[in-house]
């Protein structure tokens, strides 16, 4: 990587940390829509050079407002591998511009493997990448075409071990439950993951409550899919090989080699400032959560005519606040003090009498002082997480 541009791997000093944020820049450009997608995403691939601007004066105007170190950038989508190098290099000059990047901090594109090549990996360390997020979803090909993915599997691998020649720490997304991954497929799936050994891996189970292609199939198609159980056991399953391969569980959907840990993302999980910039990106400060307009007309309607591209701005009341420490805390393996679980009980009955059913059938656990969700307890904590609010 370019040494100019990579930071330093030593840590800042405490205090320079202590003011640092994070900065996530949505980038919501996509060739095709993969058939589970629902986020705020778009293919009109000619409006590119027009929203990295518009981008680029939100950015701008954040950073006049009260421009910070940052401790990570996390460049996400969408598809950000799509964005040519020269519109990269700008948008990344002006953060550059109002974020000076702290020593050693995290800087992470997602990206597409049908979008990594040699070329776009210097470009990219050139910028100061650090790390690369890649949308693999499944080693298994027609997994993938019924997907809707622009790759195969021999691609995905290649990209994979592309970007770790290159120098990068890499994080692979996974997906289970998908139509037609059997415990075969799941099995081969596994096995080219262990093989490649990515510093990172985000498995997610596919979500049928939410309105995309895949749920419509499901709806014409049911026996293309693994049932509830079939799939939660995929998830376990992946769980206990990627431990038993030295990967911790460090989060719900999140396992990491020791020191992998998507820093970015903890930031959300552990309450720490956020900014955020791009079609219907959210950030957080404090009490502060914030999202900007999800659709892209007026999105650029509001950045181009000097105005916020705000939608909603509010500040968390001081239950809330408990409330979503302990949501956000039980999505990672650290758990929640059992000072903090106390506190919350008190505002949430109804939360404290499903924690107390959770710890009698094994899908929590108290020790050390804390309270922490199982595997199988994270599988269905949705339902736990719904008796705060």
């Amino acid at each position: 990587m370019d040494s100019s541009r990579q930071p330093a791997a030593d840590h800042p000093p405490r205090a320079q940390a202590r003011g640092a944020v994070g900065l996530y820049v949505h980038l919501p450009f996509c060739a095709s829509r993969c058939a589970y997608c629902t986020f705020v995403t778009s293919t009109e691939l000619d409006l590119m050079p027009r929203v990295m601007a518009a981008l680029g004066r939100e950015i701008g105007a954040l950073g006049r407002r009260g421009g910070r170190p940052l401790a990570t950038l996390y460049l996400g989508g969408g598809t950000p591998s799509l964005v040519p190098a020269g519109l990269l290099t700008d948008l990344v000059a002006t953060i550059d511009q109002h974020f000076p990047r702290l020593p050693g901090a995290e800087v992470t594109l997602e990206a597409n493997p049908d979008d990594v090549t040699a070329e776009k990996a210097r470009a990219w360390a050139g910028l100061g990448v650090t790390r690369v997020s890649v949308g693999v979803q499944a080693f298994s090909d027609p997994v993938l075409a019924m997907l809707n993915r622009r790759h195969d599997a021999a691609q995905a691998s290649a990209a994979v071990e592309g970007l770790q020649r290159a120098g990068f720490a890499v994080s692979v997304d996974l997906m289970l439950g998908l139509p037609g991954l059997g415990p075969d497929e799941t099995g081969v799936t596994l096995a080219e993951l262990l093989r490649l050994r990515p510093g990172h891996v985000s498995v997610y189970l596919l979500e049928m409550d939410k309105p995309h292609a895949l749920a419509r199939l499901s709806e014409r198609r049911p026996d293309l899919f693994p049932d509830a159980d079939a799939a939660a056991a995929q998830y376990l399953a992946a769980g206990r090989a990627l431990v038993a391969a030295g990967y911790r569980h460090y989060e719900i959907s999140n396992f990491a080699l020791p020191s992998r840990e998507a820093r970015h993302n903890v930031r959300y999980w552990r309450r720490h400032p956020v900014l955020a910039a791009g079609l219907a990106a959210h950030g957080q400060s404090g009490r502060r959560r914030w999202a900007n307009l999800d659709a892209l007309p007026a999105y650029l309607d509001a950045v181009e005519s000097g105005g916020s591209a705000r939608a909603w701005s509010r500040r968390l009341g001081e239950d809330e606040v408990v409330k979503e420490r302990v949501m956000l805390g039980l999505r990672l393996a650290r758990g929640v003090t059992e000072g903090t679980i106390a506190a919350c009980s008190a505002l949430a009955p109804t939360f404290a009498d499903g924690l107390e059913d959770f710890l009698a059938l094994g899908l929590a656990r108290r020790a050390g002082g804390r309270v922490r969700l199982t595997p199988r307890g994270w599988l269905v904590s949705n339902e736990l997480f719904a008796r705060l609010w």
